[in-house]
């Protein structure tokens, strides 16, 4: 009974180890990619909500704009009778719509729904602009865990080269300051690491901040970011630019929405219609004719004469200026959209350059001369301070490497939120 019980104790135990294994490999495998940050951040930010609400509003008004304004009703009680032939008249039962000239709710309703078309691309700017937000901070968090896992590397390599030279001391070839300066190496790479560490907390922070997560959450290592293809020419990107960008779209929006403004002042000149019916309660009187006590009633209209010429001249004056702004608006924009492209481009072009050159020369070049540095040192060839410097120089190629890649899809992200879409 009881080797049955042990069996089955181990049996579980096994299982057990098996289980947790497999769970912990498929966990850790689960890293988060930067499309599945960019969906969860679209559905998830408050910035993108606070545009999109904004726009379905501006919607929703159009409506509203476009309607007649509310009716009047009225009541009047004669407090002294005004006696008629009919009998005495007592009170008065009224209602009137005003009836603006035709052709101002149009306008008004047009003016509106450019308003609203304007928060609509609002509302994909800030989309573009919380995508940008996420990739800048997805691959400042990639260049500091290449930072970290690089040198974390670049420590257990000067690790153990702090044992070649304890070694070398204790043999009486070496002395004891090349143990010391691998030392004090070793813990200038461990405050790097701790500033690393620190700095990739932040990064997540606010990466959190914008995916609306809590505070505490936590994002796996990011180590995979290989450079994208970029072949798009600086005239194609300039039209991309005029036909998608989001800012220049609604500055050109709000032209036309402004144009719609002028022409409604300039039909303030023109008249509104109030037309009203009025019923009239008599009460009866002292004759003996078949309509004594008769109820009457009246139509009514009613024209407002806009005579106060200076009001409306100023308020025609003030749409045309609101016009020129919004067009000299657009030229800013336009100009300043135009000078990112070219500056994105060849940055874009530069950090493609850059990063080739460091794959195929600086790289190889310094881990060759790291090599030949530490072979020279173990055999006394090379002295400590030599190999200290091309460990160094290692470590700061490896790290401009990624920080050149970072740069590279950064730039990219930035020149997507200018043209306004995904190349």
């Amino acid at each position: 009974m009881n080797k049955v019980v042990l069996i089955s104790l181990v049996f579980v135990l096994v299982s057990g180890f098996f289980f947790f294994n497999n769970y912990g490999f498929t966990q850790s495998e689960s890293v988060e990619t930067i499309e599945e940050l960019i969906q969860e951040a679209l559905q998830n930010n408050p910035y993108i909500q606070v545009a999109l609400n904004e726009w379905k509003a501006a919607e929703y008004k159009i409506r509203s704009v476009k309607g007649l304004p509310d009716p009047m009703v009225k009541y009047g009680h004669f407090g002294e009778s005004v006696e008629t032939r009919v009998g005495p008249q007592e009170n008065v039962f009224g209602a009137s719509q005003k009836i603006p000239f035709p052709g101002k709710l149009g306008l008004k309703g047009k003016s509106q729904g450019k308003h609203a078309e304007m928060l609509k691309e609002k509302y994909e700017a800030a989309k573009r602009e919380v995508i940008k937000n996420v990739k800048f901070v997805y691959y400042d968090i990639f260049w500091v865990d290449k930072a970290i896992q690089t040198t974390e590397g670049e420590k257990a390599i000067l690790e153990s080269l702090e044992k070649v030279a304890q070694r070398r001391y204790e043999s009486n070839v070496t002395p004891q300051q090349d143990v010391i300066k691998a030392q004090v190496e070793l813990s200038r790479l461990i405050d790097k690491l701790l500033l690393l560490r620190q700095n990739r907390k932040s990064l997540v922070a606010k990466l959190n901040s914008i995916l609306n997560r809590a505070q505490d959450s936590e994002l796996r290592s990011i180590t995979d970011a290989d450079p994208s293809g970029f072949k798009y020419e600086i005239s194609q990107l300039h039209e991309i630019a005029k036909g998608s960008r989001q800012e220049l779209i609604a500055a050109n929006l709000d032209i036309e929405r402004a144009e719609y403004e002028k022409s409604l002042a300039r039909m303030d000149y023109l008249p509104d219609f109030t037309f009203g019916v009025d019923y009239i309660q008599v009460g009866s009187g002292e004759t003996t004719m078949p309509n004594d006590g008769q109820d009457a009633w009246m139509g009514t209209v009613a024209v407002n004469i806009p005579i106060w010429f200076d009001k409306l001249n100023a308020q025609t004056k003030e749409k045309k200026a609101q016009l020129e702004a919004a067009r000299k608006n657009y030229e800013n924009v336009g100009n300043n959209v135009s000078y990112e492209v070219e500056d994105l481009y060849f940055k874009i072009l530069t950090y493609k350059d850059i990063i080739s050159l460091y794959k195929t020369a600086l790289i190889p070049q310094s881990e060759q001369a790291f090599d030949a540095a530490k072979t020279g040192y173990e055999t006394g060839k090379v002295d400590f301070l030599n190999w200290l410097d091309a460990e160094r120089i290692l470590l700061q190629t490896r790290l401009a490497y990624y920080k050149a890649i970072a740069d590279y899809q950064k730039s990219i992200a930035y020149l997507e939120r200018v043209v306004g879409v995904d190349l």
